[in-house]
């Protein structure tokens, strides 16, 4: 009869435990060896955390995640209850746009009632990071995976020629001219300085360079242009000069290939290109990258990367859990451990003070390059139109790079862009 009561608690027990366990869903896009880094952050967390279950879904990528948000988003405003996570991965401009549903959550409460993750937020999370997640006084995502740009440049190169990486735009356009050879004299350009991709991304490098801004957020989801036409049109002349001079090989694709060939000898990217970069330089030649040069000195650095968002349409004890889970993904050494196996920078500063993170940098400096880059580093604009104004930025530029536009006519379409996509939105400050 004794053994009898005792399994009998036990099962009671056993019930109850299960039956308080809190079960959230995270929706994300990280497939391959960064899937499994963050799947060991979710397996430590329940762990440690026995009345939550944390279940990641990769949706795939993050064309298909987006997709599918929207998809469950509408369902939601249709009636449909089941199937809602409880969180996900997010792009600015995405979570610009989910909030015109009201179906994410503000994390203010959250962060202001409690001591450690206020202190934290308001000392120890980057402001860049801080800025791309918030709207106005509102912050409705926590950064999750970002990156930052720099300079790749062939070390063996630059020994030889007896230079340093530039800080300066000016110094940028004499480096790229000096490295820039046709090394067999056969009247063919064999070692080109740079390279240069005829993408939006290297358009915000340029343009931000020259300390030139795209928007600035007034109030209640507006944004005011601010595209100065003086700095936006210099750094077009400072792409075209390294065109009209044969400087800069110019593609869309990524790289890392044409780097380890020696076909040039520079070009500016993300840190995510690490891993590529290392594969194509191998046993050809030393590498390493450097701040981005600017028209001051001061590299200004485009910021790249989702956030995480929880939604308010699950119950408030799926919303607590979440936000645990966010916290914990916070934690100065588990942002050690995601920055050091994922290639991204830790979006805290204090992650640098722990015994991971100050191995980790013994060895190689290039992730502390990265990190000493965002003091300085640009927010992207937020607006839900801005994946729209991305696409016709870039169809300008590379209007601009092969002589279909000049400059002066490229800057008016970026403006007209600009002001006809944001008022299609009516995100249009008046």
């Amino acid at each position: 009869m004794k053994k009898l009561l005792i399994v009998l608690l036990v099962a009671l027990f056993a019930t109850f435990a299960f039956a308080d366990k809190v079960t959230v869903e995270f929706w994300h896009a990280m497939s391959g060896d960064l899937g499994k880094v963050l799947q060991n952050l979710v397996d430590q967390f329940n762990k440690e955390n026995p009345t939550i279950e944390v279940k990641s879904v990769y949706v795939g990528n993050y064309n298909a995640l987006n997709q599918k948000l929207l998809a469950t988003i509408t369902a939601y405003n249709q009636g449909t209850k089941s199937g809602l996570p409880a969180m996900a991965q997010s792009y600015g401009n995405w979570t610009a746009k989910y909030l015109y549903s009201d179906v994410v959550k503000a994390l203010n409460s959250y962060i202001t009632k409690d001591p450690e993750m206020k202190k934290a937020w308001d000392t120890q999370i980057y402001p860049v990071f801080k800025d791309i997640v918030s709207w106005g006084d509102m912050i409705y995502a926590i950064p999750f995976n970002k990156s930052t740009q720099v300079y790749f440049y062939n070390t063996d190169l630059f020994d030889m020629y007896g230079i340093e990486p530039p800080k300066t735009i000016e110094e940028f356009k004499e480096i790229t001219k000096l490295l820039t050879e046709d090394i067999n004299k056969d009247g063919t350009v064999d070692q080109y300085g740079f390279g240069v991709r005829t993408i939006v991304d290297d358009f915000q490098i340029y343009l931000y360079a020259h300390n030139g801004r795209f928007l600035q957020h007034v109030a209640n989801g507006k944004y005011k242009i601010i595209l100065d036409p003086v700095k936006t049109k210099q750094a077009l002349e400072t792409v075209y000069y390294l065109k009209k001079n044969n400087l800069s090989m110019f593609q869309g694709g990524y790289y890392n290939d044409q780097f380890g060939s020696g076909q040039i000898a520079a070009y500016m990217g993300s840190i995510a290109g690490k891993n590529p970069t290392d594969a194509s330089c191998k046993g050809k030649h030393g590498w390493n990258w450097s701040p981005l040069p600017s028209i001051d000195g001061v590299p200004h650095s485009p910021i790249a990367g989702t956030d995480l968002i929880m939604f308010n349409w699950v119950p408030v004890e799926q919303m607590d859990a979440s936000w645990k889970f966010m916290k914990y993904l916070l934690d100065p050494v588990n942002q050690a451990y995601w920055a050091i196996n994922s290639g991204y920078v830790p979006v805290r500063r204090d992650a640098t003070q722990t015994a991971q993170w100050k191995a980790y940098v013994a060895t190689d400096k290039k992730p502390v390059i990265a990190l000493n880059s965002l003091e300085g580093a640009v927010a992207d604009p937020n607006p839900a139109a801005w994946n729209d104004i991305r696409s016709e930025l870039a169809k300008i530029f590379t209007d601009m790079i092969y002589d279909k536009v000049s400059i002066d006519d490229a800057y008016t379409r970026i403006y007209n862009a600009l002001e006809t996509l944001l008022k299609e939105s009516d995100e249009l400050a008046k």
